[in-house]
């Protein structure tokens, strides 16, 4: 059984970024019904992406992720070169996925998922991974594209891959440490929390904000266990809903 679609060459582009914002934290990039929807490398993250408004309901699974984003990069044309059609298209059949312009064709072979490091999560396993209730929503806020910029910067030159989020009554801050605790950066401060909170700090990733989008970042946290939140981010590259999910542990620093 086989299906083709026939796109745009910017829209060719929205796809081809929104897969390369996996390439470096993911080894592979599986996409089930138009979304791609998996654990990073290290597990600690579900990332999510979907790309449904370019794929439809295809579905599209590269292994060695970088490696083919680097080759689909030559569907891109110069400023110099004109085409008639610069359309792009995709024939998805049993065996392989083709890449077509008026130019080039380019053929991958499906690659077995059961050699895969990373591949498409269901909904039902989704749903048992994942759980959040309104009722149990600690913060919602949103970091604008300028703030995520400077986060992204202040972690890269403090060569530190985790924000730290700190809880007290009901405000919370977002702080970057080096890692000898010398230096320090707060980076957001007067979050209003719906409930009054004991003094705590948690660790998340900073992999939202090292992607290459220029977005504002909705962190919202909700509690999941007694000592634990699970933390959501939400951003967007050219109109793609992108959301990023990760669980971390509150503790208490004062012991």
């Amino acid at each position: 059984m086989s299906s083709s679609i026939t796109i745009k060459r910017d829209e060719f582009t929205k796809l081809l970024g929104s897969i390369k914002l996996v390439e470096n934290c993911c080894t592979d990039c599986d996409a089930v019904g138009g979304k791609i929807r998996q654990k990073t490398n290290d597990r600690h993250c579900i990332v999510e992406i979907n790309v449904s408004s370019v794929l439809q309901s295809n579905d599209l699974c590269l292994s060695l992720v970088k490696q083919k984003v680097q080759l689909l990069k030559t569907f891109e044309l110069d400023d110099n070169v004109t085409v008639q059609d610069a359309n792009i298209g995709i024939e998805f059949n049993d065996g392989d996925y083709v890449f077509m312009d008026p130019l080039s064709k380019m053929v991958f072979r499906k690659p077995l998922k059961k050699f895969l490091d990373n591949t498409f999560i269901t909904d039902e396993e989704f749903t048992s991974m994942i759980r959040l209730s309104e009722e149990n929503l600690i913060f919602s806020h949103t970091i604008s594209a300028y703030m995520a910029k400077r986060i992204k910067n202040i972690c890269e030159g403090f060569n530190n891959e985790t924000i730290q989020g700190d809880l007290e009554n009901l405000e919370a801050s977002l702080k970057i440490y080096t890692m000898n605790k010398e230096n320090v950066a707060t980076v957001i401060q007067g979050i209003a929390l719906n409930k009054q909170m004991p003094k705590r700090s948690f660790k998340m990733i900073y992999l939202p904000f090292s992607m290459e989008i220029n977005s504002d970042v909705v962190l919202s946290a909700y509690q999941v266990g007694a000592d634990v939140l699970l933390c959501k981010f939400e951003e967007k590259f050219y109109g793609i809903p992108i959301t990023i999910y990760t669980q971390v542990r509150l503790t208490d620093d004062s012991k």
